[in-house]
């Protein structure tokens, strides 16, 4: 896509544990446009914040980029030094982690934590920092924002702290932001809040959303597009209408069967079989045949590639030709 913002190129990230050395994500391949929302969607331990920490090169000190390309604005991340990626993070890619009230630092009130982003970043006063952090606490719809400014974490709400930590995120005008289960452990309304919140600020601000969830809610409020991510590799790839009314892919259409049906109170509640292969377990051939039904000998066998269904649509399967 030559008009794509970021365009991630088969990258493979590995960790190296007691059993040796084993990849976390391999071959991922995702692309994302200015002022579109695509949405990582997957179980626990498939991937997807593996991925957003090897493009904000925050990996643990026992993972590592093995091959592929990040590139975003015609650099490739993956050959920067640290202090060439400083000047990136927190700039122009900000991200949102899934846990507001362990990634922000207690001992700091929220206004600091978002004025020493300003100061790393724009050459500002302390005054001009101040004020634009309060006003950032405002536009996100946090009520007496210069009370907020000199309140510790600990005082506020999980509610609260996601928006502190959303005003972090936009405090330099990021072109792209990250958001890595923004919603999880906040209750339905504040959840509803929160997504509202991102939608409009992809609108005010043009930026590109790469959202990460186990949530199909969540993907069908804010997704353009989808990537299914499964044991490390991306499966299924599609716009959000295709995903919910045409998925190919057995693990998608699992996942979608796993919704509770609202007006099917007393059905059981469908769960796919089996769990997520860990990263020194990986089957050979398709990593879901384990789990799949349609699975034959050539899934057990071989690796299936990501195929075409048209421009627009990409799957790893098999049998995606046969009525899966």
């Amino acid at each position: 896509m030559g008009d794509a913002l970021l365009e991630i190129k088969g990258l493979s990230t590995v960790f190296n544990t007691d059993f040796g050395v084993f990849p976390a994500i391999k071959d991922v391949n995702l692309s994302l446009k200015k002022g579109e929302t695509l949405c990582v969607v997957g179980e626990s331990g498939s991937g997807k914040t593996i991925t957003s920490m090897s493009l904000m090169q925050l990996l643990p000190s026992s993972g590592k980029i093995a091959s592929g390309e990040i590139i975003f604005q015609d650099k490739d991340l993956v050959k920067l030094n640290r202090k060439e990626m400083n000047k990136i993070r927190g700039k122009s890619i900000s991200m949102i982690f899934q846990d507001p009230m362990s990634a922000l630092d207690p001992v700091y009130t929220c206004g600091s934590q978002i004025t020493e982003a300003i100061k790393i970043h724009q050459e500002v006063s302390k005054e001009e920092a101040n004020d634009k952090a309060i006003k950032l606490l405002k536009q996100v719809g946090i009520p007496h924002p210069e009370t907020i400014f000199h309140t510790f974490p600990h005082e506020l709400s999980g509610g609260m702290c996601q928006r502190v930590m959303i005003a972090m995120a936009l405090s330099c005008n990021p072109q792209l932001l990250i958001a890595d289960e923004p919603t999880t452990a906040l209750d339905v309304t504040v959840q509803a809040r929160i997504l509202d919140l991102l939608n409009r600020i992809k609108r005010e601000f043009n930026m590109a959303i790469l959202l990460i969830t186990h949530d199909l809610g969540v993907v069908a409020e804010m997704a353009d597009r989808v990537a299914v991510m499964y044991a490390g590799q991306i499966v299924e790839e599609a716009d959000v209408m295709t995903i919910f009314k045409k998925p190919k892919h057995p693990y998608t259409k699992g996942l979608i069967k796993s919704v509770p049906p609202l007006h099917q109170k007393d059905k059981t509640l469908y769960s796919i079989p089996g769990s997520v292969p860990t990263i020194n377990s990986m089957p050979k051939g398709c990593r879901f045949h384990p789990r799949c039904s349609f699975a034959t000998d050539v899934c057990i066998e071989k690796e299936p590639d990501l195929r075409n269904i048209n421009n627009l649509h990409t799957v790893k399967c098999w049998h995606i030709n046969e009525g899966v």
